[in-house]
């Protein structure tokens, strides 16, 4: 599963979670796989996530499983009671299995120290008993009937659960790492033994914030100054610990190296982890860029506790870390391999790392706001609200400011219409480059570090100083505000002379579409996987070929091929003819573009153009 925790409870009476109608409850719902909370300075961000790290964690799964649980307790708990009723015995009689099914409530939350297995074996056992007490009897009736009954009962309500009982009732115990904002990798305060250093960073913070509680054995805070006595451990240690060290080093090689060797040495003689990065001679890990020594911080403690059910809680990631490190820092959150049980709690400040965010699934943003009662007092204690935001709202943004700034920092900006088609065309840029890994012939860019793509929404290019002898001063200079620029646009019908202008004023950094806009550019065989998942058929009986949607409005072209069969399960199109919905058809059709060969032959030209500009502006 993606993530472990779907709801989990809100044990600080201060805090409370607006529900979809404006109620108050006491858990924070719509949990995923990262969860990020944003507000204002002294919103309570912080503040929250510290208590949920210092309290159990009682929670409601992202499975069926409590659901089930609850439906078999009220089943057992009303047969059972029929079944003694029909035989006119009194259930309290019968003190084991009264006890029994009563032990087995129904539940709101799950929690780690719940048995739920033990319980459900326990009845189990109760009735074995039953059955095999074939010399007394009760009101007549022989209680080895009564336990051929039962296990009747008990047999066809535990058939709820789909998987092995004791799998299915156990939980994990998740341990818990905090990374607080106070951190760095830099050695302090060395003790007696010269391969451990006192960590005061760690001491500052138990003392500010749990001083008061008990910080359990599973929680774990971590600030990178023990990283020196992580790595020697390690790379000293097992087999199995040695391996995730290894990983690491490949990870740091892949993502930020370039596929340089790196590896990671605890040197003796300094007392401090060295790096050597291919045929570079090695350096003090302090003397790497501050990003991927934050980078290491954050990421060095997941790769060592693989295997495990963590619940990471960090403030502000974004912390030194340039923009296209925060998108391969969220990359690694979600498709790391070993990192599948893990989840995310998150505060930040950042609006590029939000930004970021709504190009992934798996994420859930919560906005935060302090509020003070009305009550007549100097010292008023405030109340923390809590709201979910949905996938793409973009008013979280407000709070931290403007989208796309991080286009300042990038070596080049690829512009393109709208959401969808950036969508499109990173993909389309993704398959092109795993191509040239698998030939051989690759330098990976990274999005936002080494190109980022900027929307500027159809119409409003008429805003940017492309054909600025158009619009005079009233336009924005594209080529000051953010370095070099590729231009992709639609073929829009009576723009054809701004069309050529930009041709001549951007050249070969000019793009217009051979078709009538990205949709169009979808090969046929994903679009015909797009309208089966739509329509949910495994065969579709409509012949067409590429160059018969080309240029014809998509929705339209497909509500017009299927014709009006009352079968089908949708409208294609917009009013407009357009493709209806765009977003989610786009994430359809994205689902099924996974190689180079999914892709038309046009996107596969835009695809190398882009890469050829991307390659030219980052020598």
């Amino acid at each position: 599963m993606s993530h472990l925790i779907n709801e989990i409870k809100l044990f600080d009476e201060n805090y409370f979670f607006l529900n979809e109608i404006g109620s108050r409850e006491d858990r924070i719902k719509f949990l995923s796989k990262i969860n990020i909370f944003v507000g204002e300075n002294n919103s309570g961000k912080s503040r929250l996530i510290r208590n949920i790290l210092s309290n159990r964690v009682e929670y409601i799964p992202n499975s069926s499983i409590l659901g089930n649980y609850n439906i078999f307790c009220k089943s057992i708990d009303e047969e059972f009671k029929k079944y003694f009723k029909r035989i006119d015995i009194n259930i309290q009689h019968f003190k084991n299995i009264y006890n029994n099914i009563t032990d087995l409530e129904p539940l709101i939350y799950f929690n780690d120290s719940l048995k739920l297995h033990e319980k459900v074996l326990n009845l189990n056992k109760t009735i074995e008993s039953f059955e095999e007490n074939t010399s007394t009897s009760t009101n007549g009736v022989q209680n080895s009937r009564i336990g051929k009954d039962l296990r009747e009962i008990f047999e066809k309500n535990i058939s709820i659960f789909d998987e092995n009982l004791e799998k299915a009732l156990t939980f994990p115990k998740f341990k818990k790492i905090y990374i607080p904002i106070l951190r760095g990798l830099r050695p302090i305060n060395q003790i007696d033994n010269k391969f451990q250093y006192d960590d005061i960073y760690q001491n500052r913070i138990k003392e500010d914030y749990f001083k008061d509680s008990k910080i359990p054995e599973e929680f774990e805070i971590f600030t990178g100054i023990e990283s020196y006595a992580k790595i020697r451990s390690f790379l000293l240690g097992n087999l199995h610990q040695r391996k995730l060290m290894s990983e690491y080093e490949e990870y740091l090689s892949k993502n930020f190296y370039e596929g340089k060797d790196v590896t990671l040495i605890p040197s003796e003689s300094s007392g401090v982890v060295t790096v050597k990065i291919g045929d570079e001679k090695e350096r003090p890990i302090h003397e790497l860029g501050d990003g991927i020594q934050s980078i290491i911080i954050l990421t060095l403690p997941l790769f060592l506790n693989k295997g495990d059910n963590l619940l990471i809680f960090i403030e502000e990631p974004e912390k030194l870390l340039h923009p296209g490190f925060q998108r391969k820092l969220i990359g690694t959150f979600l498709k790391q391999e070993g990192f599948e049980n893990y989840q995310y709690f998150i505060t930040t400040h950042s609006n590029h790392f939000l930004d970021i965010t709504l190009d992934f699934s798996e994420i859930s943003i919560y906005t935060l706001k302090k509020e003070l009662d009305d009550q007549d007092n100097l010292e008023k204690d405030p109340k923390f609200s809590i709201e979910n935001l949905s996938q793409g709202d973009v008013s979280a943004l407000e709070l931290l400011g403007v989208r796309n700034s991080s286009v300042f920092l990038s070596n080049c900006t690829i512009w393109v219409e709208g959401i969808t088609d950036r969508l499109y065309f990173r993909r389309y840029l993704q398959r092109y480059m795993d191509l040239k890994e698998n030939g051989n012939e690759f330098t990976e860019f990274k999005e936002d570090f080494h190109y980022s793509f900027v929307e500027y929404g159809g119409g409003n290019i008429t805003h940017w100083s492309f054909l600025d002898e158009e619009y005079g001063d009233e336009t924005i200079n594209v080529e000051r505000l953010c370095g070099r620029l590729f231009l992709i646009s639609d073929r829009d019908e009576g723009k054809e002379s701004r069309h050529e202008k930009l041709g001549e004023i951007l050249g070969e950094r000019y793009y217009l579409l051979n078709c009538r806009e990205v949709e169009n550019l979808l090969a046929k065989d994903i679009l015909l996987k797009v309208i089966k998942d739509y329509e949910k058929v495994e065969t579709l009986e409509v012949e067409f070929e590429e160059d018969d949607y080309k240029n014809e409005l998509l929705g339209k072209f497909i509500d017009e091929k299927l014709g009006d069969n009352r079968k089908r399960k949708r409208k294609y199109q917009a009013d407009s003819g357009t493709i209806h919905d765009k977003i989610n058809f786009c994430k359809k059709a994205l689902e099924h573009i996974q190689q180079w060969d999914d892709l038309s032959e046009e996107a596969k030209e835009i695809s190398k153009k882009m890469h050829e500009f991307i390659s030219e502006n980052n020598k």
